[in-house]
């Protein structure tokens, strides 16, 4: 009976070191738990940037259409500049920059799960499981100022825009820490 006992507690404490199980559905929920629902963030340039108020470039046109719609403060700069012979012109130009607090950007929208495409078996590396998966994914939750026309020249605006019927692709790592499945982040201890 002892030996049968030994036997028993040696395969209950290999069960231990058993490969986590997940199925689709369990990474879904992960999946809507710590991807989907994430704020999508839009830097078109480095900011503080000067534009001269007769520019019409696309640059400074969207720039004057999140300003309108108060998602950047603009200042007016009067400089000089020399044309020769001693002689200046008067330049006019917007200083554009983030509202106060503002740094990574405006939000433009919310990650949704689309589906998931392909899924691995879990995958032990360094003592930690992984899983795979290829995903797609849709923008939702759009900011009214996604709309404009100006914005609709922006690849990343107007792919967003169109992503509900032609959805993003991504590959992401779930990892098994602490008895649960969560998404993997490179810079996470």
């Amino acid at each position: 009976m002892k030996p049968l006992l030994q036997i028993f507690l040696l395969f209950l404490s290999g069960l231990s070191h058993a490969v986590p199980y997940i199925n689709q559905d369990a990474a879904v929920e992960v999946l809507n738990r710590d991807y989907a629902g994430q704020w999508l963030y839009w830097k078109p340039v480095e900011l503080p940037l000067a534009v001269l108020q007769t520019d019409k470039s696309a640059e400074a046109s969207y720039l004057s259409a999140l300003y309108r719609d108060g998602m950047v403060t603009r200042e007016r700069q009067i400089t000089t500049e020399p044309i020769g012979n001693g002689r200046k012109r008067v330049v006019l130009s917007w200083l554009y920059d983030w509202q106060e607090g503002v740094s990574e950007g405006t939000a433009y929208g919310r990650r949704r799960l689309h589906s998931i495409l392909t899924m691995t078996d879990p995958i032990e590396r360094d003592g930690e499981w992984f899983v795979e998966i290829h995903l797609r994914w849709y923008a939702d939750q759009l900011a009214d100022w996604t709309s404009q026309p100006e914005m609709k020249k922006v690849r990343r605006i107007r792919r967003a825009l169109e992503s509900r019927d032609k959805p993003f692709e991504a590959t992401v790592y779930l990892v098994y820490r602490n008895y649960h499945w969560q998404l993997w982040q490179p810079d996470t201890p």
